[in-house]
């Protein structure tokens, strides 16, 4: 079961965006996901218009699966 779980996870390409300061101080949007394309649409659907500032990847495994976290630093534009 947990197995699928995370299969359906890692597939669904969902991100969740958290309000941090970035590296000038203002409000900044840090994206994770399991896909750029997902990464992207988060922040389309967050901010609209964006400007990307960093990326990182990190890959884990546990029990013979394997799954790989994006994290998308983005700044809103007006």
């Amino acid at each position: 079961m947990k197995k699928i779980l995370v299969l359906g996870l890692v597939l669904s390409g969902c991100g969740t965006a958290n309000v941090i300061n970035g590296p000038d101080g203002t409000p900044h949007q840090l994206i994770s996901c399991s896909n750029i394309e997902g990464c992207y649409q988060k922040a389309a659907e967050v901010c609209g218009k964006y400007k990307i500032i960093n990326t990182s990847s990190e890959t884990s495994g546990m029990n013979g699966t394997t799954g790989t976290t994006i994290k998308l630093l983005v700044k809103c534009e007006k």
